[in-house]
């Protein structure tokens, strides 16, 4: 089944005019509130990206600010975050999930509390953003990288956000495409092939691999993912300091969280602001405008 031409292969040369500034957004689960408060201290500071890199719930709050880049943009973001509660995505029991899974084979909660997520934006399209987008998902198959830059914005965003085994892989073009975060959940490289001189990563203060309590099935997942995270970042770390101007905006000290818990997100968004606030206060509001 055909779903639009609208993937780009990573490496391919972009005809898009140079961007000045990018802004690069993690994947982190319900952490993502913090990229909200984040986002909003940049944006109020002057600071408007010329591009927007997403990966996994960073591709969701990159996509509200690529069509909205404005205070208002985060608003309206913000009031989305506060509306989700953890049963919209994660759903029933355990029983009710294990029945899931026995009947399904290959997730425990269907991607229709991603789907209504989704909707909710104001566009439909990479077309209709204000400011470009890049979606970095994984192609399950090769395990490859893949960047999603035009046509529907639906499937890519809900394909960065499928975790394997927890959400349903899903079909673009034939191909099956899962969680982005399995591949580059902080897609510097991505920006920095886009050519952008000045790159703002926003994380979410995950927690590091030797904070996780590993309690259930699902926790013995999440550890291998943070432990492949992690490397991939100190790497790329390595391979592009010099490459461009990498500005870490700093994400709250990292805390144990449910996945499915979203009690926390005023608080995480408040942190998120007044620490980038800060950031910005010692001299990088200067040095960003210049």
């Amino acid at each position: 089944m055909k779903l639009g031409r609208y993937v780009r292969p990573l490496r391919t040369v972009r005809a898009r005019k140079r961007p000045h500034v990018a802004f690069v957004l993690s994947g982190g689960g319900v952490l993502g509130a913090v990229q909200v408060g984040q986002l909003r201290a940049l944006i109020e500071a002057g600071i408007v990206p010329d591009v927007l890199i997403g990966t996994s719930v960073g591709a969701l709050n990159a996509a509200a600010v690529a069509a909205d880049p404005t205070p208002a943009g985060v608003d309206l973001l913000a009031d989305v975050w506060l509306s989700l509660h953890g049963d919209d995505l994660f759903p029933g029991t355990r029983v009710q999930r294990a029945l899931h899974f026995v009947r399904k084979g290959d997730h425990l909660y269907s991607n229709e509390g991603i789907r209504a997520l989704v909707r909710k934006l104001p566009v439909r399209s990479f077309e209709e953003m204000q400011k470009p987008l890049s979606i970095v998902a994984a192609n399950l198959r090769t395990g490859a990288e893949h960047v999603f830059e035009s046509g529907p914005i639906a499937p890519p965003l809900i394909a960065t956000t499928a975790l394997p085994g927890i959400f349903p892989p899903v079909l673009i073009d034939g191909e099956l495409y899962v969680d982005g975060g399995i591949v580059n959940n902080v897609p510097i490289s991505v920006a920095v092939e886009l050519g952008s001189r000045r790159i703002y990563v926003l994380t979410c203060g995950a927690p590091k691999p030797t904070t996780l309590e590993i309690r259930r099935p699902l926790d013995v997942l999440l550890q291998a993912f943070a432990h492949s995270r992690a490397a991939r970042v100190d790497l790329d770390l390595l391979r592009f300091a010099d490459a461009a101007d990498l500005r870490f905006v700093p994400p709250p000290s990292p805390r144990p969280i449910r996945f499915n818990d979203t009690s926390h997100t005023q608080q995480l968004m408040s942190e998120g602001y007044e620490l980038t606030r800060a950031f910005l206060g010692q001299g990088e509001r200067a040095a960003a405008r210049a």
